[in-house]
């Protein structure tokens, strides 16, 4: 996968994170500016115009925007190190409102299930950590009918409060 392409795939990942909720906390977006400020996840892309686009394509599609985020990562060959920081903006954005919602929690864990990293890798990158349920044999229990019916399920935000988010993100100064 193109890099610039890999940043919006992060971005993607992020912002599918925020509203798997059904709410868009403060401290994640907060959390979003950190990342844009002090990592290199999403140098190159512009910010406010990915978050235009992908409000417009949940606008349109709803929680099917989910389901084509879990596609993509099942259909696009990530090396290692990018699927280990598919899998830390998603934990960050989770642990950033000190909440873990039951939706959040099903979202990573189905977010996991699409890549092909193994338990012992993401162990030794995230410590013991409860949200990754790195079982043995995780990637196997996780159909397509659990990413459906986990779409099918979840409450998305209402788009004027996204259209908040447009004026927050991207307010870094780096």
């Amino acid at each position: 996968m193109e890099k610039v392409e890999f940043k919006k795939l992060l971005f993607k990942v992020a912002f599918c994170t925020m509203a798997c909720d059904g709410h868009i906390d403060e401290r994640e977006i907060e959390e979003m500016k950190i990342m844009d400020k002090h990592t290199s996840f999403f140098d190159g892309i512009d910010l406010s115009s990915e978050l235009c686009v992908l409000i417009e394509e949940l606008s349109h599609n709803g929680s099917k925007v989910i389901m084509q985020l879990f596609s993509t990562l099942k259909d696009n060959k990530l090396n290692p190190i990018q699927e280990l920081l598919v899998l830390e903006v998603a934990i960050r954005i989770i642990n950033s409102d000190q909440i873990h919602d039951e939706n959040e929690i099903r979202f990573i864990q189905l977010l996991r299930s699409k890549l092909d990293l193994h338990d012992e890798l993401i162990s030794d990158r995230f410590g013991a950590n409860t949200l990754l349920n790195t079982n043995r044999g995780t990637n196997n229990i996780v159909s397509e009918d659990s990413v459906s019916r986990f779409a099918k399920s979840i409450t998305l935000p209402e788009f004027s409060n996204l259209n908040e988010v447009i004026l927050n993100v991207g307010d870094t100064d780096k």
